[in-house]
């Protein structure tokens, strides 16, 4: 394993903890889910670049293979997490 599939792993996981944290607290908070949509990003990058570097393991096609399958269950079990993501964003800018 190299720098970039390692770091993919992490930020997947870093990306994970921080949706379960929001799961877990009352009510919603948008930053806290920002945080999390942004580590799960920076890791799909650092999977995307692990790949075309052609590093050794297989942890780059994990990181990127549970980063789609995280997001399609967040969009399964709350779609209207994306909702207020997008919404949140849209206000922003």
């Amino acid at each position: 394993m190299k720098l970039f599939s390692i770091w993919s792993i992490i930020l997947v996981f870093l990306g994970l903890i921080s949706f379960g944290l929001n799961w877990l607290i009352e009510g919603y908070f948008e930053p806290i889910v920002l945080i999390g949509v942004i580590f799960f990003l920076i890791g799909v990058i650092f999977s995307f670049i692990a790949i075309s570097k052609k590093e050794k393991g297989s942890i780059k096609f994990i990181s990127l293979a549970s980063f789609f399958i995280i997001l399609f269950l967040v969009s399964w079990f709350e779609p209207f997490q994306v909702v207020r993501i997008m919404t949140w964003l849209k206000n922003i800018a």
